[in-house]
């Protein structure tokens, strides 16, 4: 209901625009090296996907600089980029990627799931522990957070309510850069700041906890 609503009232008064802070980098190679991270992505279902970030990505405004990172499951695209966000911009802010990219028609050709989205408060130099959840235009019942198991074959998640759910693992195309789906309900998270724990086995032997704070949008 969150994320429908925020992509409501967008279509009717068009949020502020954020501005690239200095050259947009992206790179497209047959596999990029994969780091370190746990945490691949973190959208609404619907803003999982080429299209969805050639269209425009609206992300909470909670802080005056963004920096928002795009790869793809087949690992072959990735980019990274610092936003300026204006100062008292309040509630939600769009992060222009098509007006930027010179590869929209690689981009377009990611369906949902195959793109990750990662936006973070902040610049790229820097590295908090908290990720913006982006919005697309389109309705979305969940968020998904994608997820590199690093060997892991059972992957799970305790929401803000401290119940356990299951992740799905992809198990079809190239999982170069994620392999699990975390897909949580919009029910469990509301607005506002949630944390989420994303927990790791390999053959029962745990591979470490990953706690994150999700800050969604607040209702309109």
């Amino acid at each position: 209901m969150l994320l429908c609503l925020a992509a409501g009232q967008a279509g009717a008064t068009p949020p502020p625009r954020a501005s690239l802070n200095g050259s947009f980098h992206e790179a497209v190679q047959e596999e990029v090296a994969v780091s370190g991270s746990v945490v691949v992505g973190v959208a609404a279902t619907s803003a999982l996907s080429g299209a969805a970030a050639l269209a425009g990505l609206l992300v909470p405004a909670s802080a005056d600089a963004v920096c928002l990172t795009l790869l793809s499951r087949d690992g072959v695209y990735y980019s990274r980029n610092s936003y300026d966000v204006s100062a008292g911009a309040g509630g939600m802010v769009v992060l222009p990627y098509e007006d930027f990219t010179r590869q929209r028609e690689l981009i377009s050709r990611y369906p949902a799931g195959d793109l990750a989205v990662r936006a973070m408060p902040g610049s790229c130099d820097e590295s908090p522990a908290v990720y913006l959840v982006p919005v697309s235009v389109d309705p979305a019942a969940s968020v998904d957070v994608l997820v590199n198991a690093f060997g892991a074959n059972d992957v799970w998640f305790r929401g803000p309510d401290g119940a356990e759910h299951d992740c799905e693992e992809f198990t079809e195309g190239r999982r170069t850069s994620y392999d699990y789906r975390c897909s949580i309900p919009l029910g469990l998270l509301g607005a506002g700041r949630k944390q989420v724990v994303i927990e790791r086995e390999r053959y029962g032997r745990p591979l470490g906890a990953v706690a994150i704070e999700l800050q969604l949008g607040a209702n309109p």
